[in-house]
């Protein structure tokens, strides 16, 4: 079974973090919120809070994380979770080449790997 995590990382201004991924690997040049696979035996939330550490450098304690959204495509699961942060600049691994803070009701346009449309509209009503 594959899964991955993804984070809306969310500063105090209100602004969700979206990164721009290198043109070598899945979806090249691509604005997309920080995520990925899960590594063997690691829950969920334990896959969203490693991969923002390793993609942006930030810190997200197990009590910042909250689950939002479970979205199932074939065999795939894709677990989407938010988290509050303050102001932090992240430091973005070599899988990126990027990084913006973007206005909250911007970025599902901004994003370009799609979701079930059902993630945007829980994400927006929070």
């Amino acid at each position: 079974m594959f899964y991955a995590s993804i984070v809306f990382v969310v500063n105090e201004k209100d602004e969700v973090l979206i990164l721009k991924r290198s043109k070598m690997g899945s979806f090249p040049g691509v604005w997309a919120l920080p995520g990925g696979k899960a590594e063997p035996g690691e829950l969920p939330e334990e896959t969203a809070a490693r991969e923002v550490m390793e993609e942006t450098q930030i810190h997200l304690p197990s009590d910042s994380l909250f689950f939002l959204h479970k979205m199932i495509n074939g065999e795939r699961d894709f677990y989407f979770f938010w988290s509050k942060v303050g102001d932090p600049k992240p430091v973005i691994d070599h899988e990126h080449q990027d990084w913006i803070w973007i206005d909250k009701a911007g970025v599902e346009e901004a994003c370009g790997i799609p979701a079930d449309p059902e993630v945007w509209i829980k994400f927006k009503n929070l």
